[in-house]
């Protein structure tokens, strides 16, 4: 018995020396590999640079940021101790996790702030800083949390107004009175609607009247133009390519009208989510089938996501803006007396003997889909503000928000 006893001891030796050797060999293997590894905790949020936090020479240097807290938070990267600058320094940041799409930037003499950010709780967002042009200048990436945003539009928005809960059923009833704002999720997170007649969501931008729809989840401000562009455009001239937004005749016009009115102000304006979607039941799509058929419309996307800095309105958010599928409705914000088009949202309804048909707005504010696809109609573009705009005004026609 004391023979096996002895043995017992002397595997769990040998077990216990083998174990921290392979961990020690592992932090070797780690520091090898990685020799600029790099973890720093600030407030509730830690950062792991992977290629360390300074940059020294061109290259890409990989960073992700964790939110260990128990709430959503917004938090900064920037540029600091620069030193040796050198005015062709430039670099560009990617994340598709944080919705951030590579807006090259040239490096500056003071504290360069490269975008704010939206993270939920508990989620891990990476990044890829490209740098480029840099001979001899050294810089830190830093990360830092925002703690004052009553400054920023969509905090100014939910300051100013109460958010309440729908007076009409969302998908199944028109809204007609002022229901204010109201809370929902998205993708992103929570965003906030407005619905019904609503009076107090005017934004002058661009020298154009703009109306907000919502807040989106990643705290972006969302507009859709009062008015239609002026020129008529069809969805798709052919049944090749229609049922991937991106491919189609609408957002090469959508483009087109970006670089000639809205380029400008390209700093202000988000790369946001926009949704296409194109899984469709025989010859209905999933739009159809879910805001005829079920009437459960939705703000989050169902089909494929797409990121861009102009858009249209799906036919959900149409619904919750107050309109619904055949109902006329002239007392909700979407509806302008001076539009006497059918204006287009991205969605697509069904398809008929070789003819597509999009779900489209008319005159009367009504939902429809019985015009085809190939024919000329109105768009109405759609931006999104972002997060860190920041406003005057009070929203009304007579005194709109207009960006600082």
């Amino acid at each position: 018995m004391r023979i096996i006893y002895k043995r017992s001891l002397l595997f769990i030796g040998l077990l216990i020396i083998v174990i921290a050797s392979i961990g020690v060999g592992y932090l070797f293997y780690d520091h090898v590999i990685h020799p600029e590894t790099l973890v720093v905790v600030k407030d509730q949020l830690s950062i792991n640079y992977l290629d360390g936090s300074t940059v020294i020479e061109d290259g890409e240097y990989r960073f992700s940021v964790t939110n260990n807290g128990d709430s959503d938070i917004n938090y900064r990267v920037f540029i600091s101790d620069i030193n040796g600058l050198e005015e062709s320094v430039n670099y560009t940041l990617y994340s598709s996790d944080a919705n951030v799409l590579g807006e090259k930037k040239y490096l500056g003499e003071d504290e360069n702030i490269i975008t704010d950010v939206f993270i939920k709780s508990l989620d891990t967002q990476n990044f890829v800083l490209k740098v480029s042009d840099n001979a001899s200048t050294t810089f830190k990436i830093n990360v830092e949390k925002i703690d004052d945003l009553e400054e920023y539009f969509y905090m100014t928005l939910l300051n100013q107004n109460e958010v309440k809960d729908p007076l009409t059923e969302v998908g199944s009833e028109i809204a007609t009175s002022n229901e204010g704002l109201i809370a929902s999720t998205d993708d992103d997170g929570i965003t906030y609607y407005f619905r019904g007649k609503v009076e107090n969501n005017y934004v002058l931008f661009a020298n154009l009247m703009w109306r907000i729809t919502r807040i989106n989840g990643d705290g972006s401000v969302r507009l859709i133009l009062n008015d239609v562009a002026d020129t008529l455009v069809n969805y798709h001239d052919t049944l090749e390519s229609y049922e991937s937004f991106r491919d189609t005749n609408i957002y090469s016009s959508l483009n087109a009208y970006y670089e000639s009115t809205l380029k400008n102000y390209d700093a202000y304006i988000a790369n946001t989510r926009f949704c296409s979607e194109s899984g469709k039941n025989d010859d209905t799509y999933n739009a159809y089938e879910r805001i005829v058929t079920n009437k459960i419309p939705t703000l989050n996307c169902l089909g494929e996501r797409f990121t861009s800095k102009i858009g249209l309105l799906t036919v959900d958010e149409v619904i919750y803006a107050g309109g619904l599928y055949h109902s006329q409705n002239t007392d909700y914000y979407l509806y302008h007396e001076d539009i006497d088009q059918l204006w287009w949202t991205n969605s697509l309804s069904k398809i008929d003997e070789q003819i597509f048909y999009p779900f489209l707005v008319n005159a009367s504010g009504m939902i429809v889909d019985d015009t085809s696809g190939f024919l000329y109609r109105s768009m109405r573009p759609v931006i999104s503000l972002n997060r860190t705009t920041t406003v005057q005004g009070s929203g009304t026609i007579t005194d709109p928000y207009t960006v600082n």
